[in-house]
């Protein structure tokens, strides 16, 4: 989203035409206040940077924040100081990732965050499920669907983003909707993990690229190595594009 903001990239889209929708009510409001109340928000995230300790990142993560402002500079905080930057809440929807052991993280940069506000400038941002997100979308309109990911291995499912899971049915939900949405001429592209799984629920309605990407998340810092990425698309991609350079593992249709 963030990168369709350059104007002199292959794909321009104004801060008007952007709809941004996510399941993690804490990520929506850290949006909503960098798009409305940034200053405030800095001045929040001054004073959590003065003390980056294990007790103060416990007593912070304990923390049930009430204003919109206090939550985002939390949802910031939190997610510079943990393991690996890692998101995952238990099912009572409680932050329960470790403290990261850093030495010196770099908890906010203002020049980044008003860059973030100037991109959020006139879009909409909700919170809530995919299908109803997509609702209104028409012809021509282009949806960027980045789901929690399948697990590459049974062991690999460890972490919970929201409070809700996003399982196999979910996902294959989530091809349903793909597929009602290719019918109305609405443009999609999809994120995943390059499983069998994957392939098997979106080779279906999609043309799916292999893209190799860099993984963070392992404890074990030899587990840490690059793995398979799928890409989708419904639409014809044009030549010379970087994801045209992909390689192309299932066509759709």
């Amino acid at each position: 989203m963030f990168a369709t903001g350059n104007v002199n990239g292959e794909l321009y889209i104004p801060g008007k035409n952007v709809f941004i929708n996510d399941s993690n009510p804490d990520l929506v409001i850290v949006y909503k206040v960098i798009k409305n109340h940034l200053p405030e928000l800095l001045r929040e995230l001054s004073k959590l940077s003065r003390n980056l300790s294990k007790e103060e990142f416990e007593r912070i993560r304990s923390s049930s924040p009430t204003s919109n402002v206090t939550r985002a500079a939390r949802f910031i905080y939190l997610n510079k100081t943990c393991f690996n930057g890692l998101w995952r809440v238990n099912s009572s929807g409680q932050f329960n990732v470790p403290w990261g052991k850093l030495k010196n993280p770099l908890i906010f940069d203002p020049l980044n965050l008003e860059a973030c506000r100037k991109r959020l400038s006139g879009s909409r941002i909700t919170v809530g499920g995919f299908s109803d997100a997509v609702k209104l979308a028409k012809k021509n309109d282009l949806v960027y669907f980045d789901p929690p990911y399948l697990p590459l291995s049974a062991s690999a499912n460890f972490s919970q983003y929201a409070k809700d899971a996003f399982g196999v049915s979910e996902h294959e939900e989530l091809s349903e909707t793909i597929s009602k949405l290719s019918e109305k001429g609405v443009n999609v592209i999809l994120s995943n993990s390059d499983t069998a799984e994957s392939r098997r629920i979106f080779g279906k309605v999609l043309t799916l690229r292999q893209v190799t990407m860099n993984r963070s998340i392992s404890a074990a810092s030899h587990a840490r190595t690059s793995v398979n990425e799928i890409l989708g698309t419904n639409f014809r991609v044009k030549r010379g594009t970087e994801i045209s350079k992909l390689k192309v593992i299932s066509r759709s249709g």
